[in-house]
């Protein structure tokens, strides 16, 4: 056999141990690479957000004055007054100034991936949420989804298995929390989509609550350098 054909043959066949166990944490570390988490520094889009009954969208743009860079359009699909538009713009105006990369990638615990499902398009793994103090974290699936395609991840969803007793007389029946990532345009850069936070329970028997927060990410529109 020809020697350079056997060389091609050995490592057509070791492709797929490529990602194994122990390189799990590497794919991670790529695939959260390619997310694009300063993407406000060149791209303007619109932001949806649902809380409870009422719905907030707004548009940013890194073109504006540093404190006009958010700009209410509806509340509740109504024209919202000069003084919510005021309120909203102060609000607003410290957003993009964390690191999102590290906290996304501070929810996984080191050396804790381990895969749950390989297809040709993606990788689904398992893992434990990064340490924290409360016993919740023991208590949750979490799972996060990586797009054959980049490598880049697609999502990081946690889930309570099971009802939770996080402290005396509190009961969470249901715990989510995703983050979806995806391109801001057909064949462009990465980007945050979405962020979902659902719970629902009960404190001391006659306390309900059902808090349900969603903003998503759209109509990306690139503009350029700040």
């Amino acid at each position: 056999m020809n020697p350079r054909l056997a060389l091609v043959l050995l490592s057509l066949l070791a492709a797929p141990a490529t990602f194994g166990a122990e390189n799990y944490d590497q794919l991670f570390e790529k695939a959260i690479k390619a997310v694009d988490f300063e993407f406000h520094k060149t791209w303007a889009y619109t932001e949806t957000r649902v809380e409870s009954e009422h719905v907030w969208v707004g548009r940013f743009d890194p073109r504006r004055k540093s404190n006009q860079r958010w700009e209410l359009l509806t509340i509740d699909n109504r024209t919202p007054t000069e003084k919510e538009i005021e309120k909203y713009q102060e609000e607003r105006i410290g957003d993009h100034s964390g690191n999102e990369n590290d906290s996304v990638e501070a929810m996984v615990e080191p050396d804790s991936l381990r895969l749950i499902e390989e297809t040709g398009d993606h990788w689904l793994l398992g893992f434990n949420p990064g340490e924290d103090e409360h016993a919740i974290m023991d208590s949750l699936d979490a799972t996060i989804r990586i797009n054959k395609a980049g490598p880049y991840l697609e999502y990081i969803d946690l889930r309570a298995r099971s009802p939770i007793k996080p402290a005396m007389g509190v009961r969470i029946a249901k715990l989510v929390t995703r983050l979806t990532f995806g391109p801001a345009v057909e064949g462009g850069l990465v980007v945050p989509l979405s962020t979902q936070v659902e719970v629902k329970g009960r404190a001391y028997l006659f306390i309900s609550f059902d808090e349900q927060e969603l903003f998503r990410n759209s109509d990306f529109e690139y503009a350029g350098e700040e």
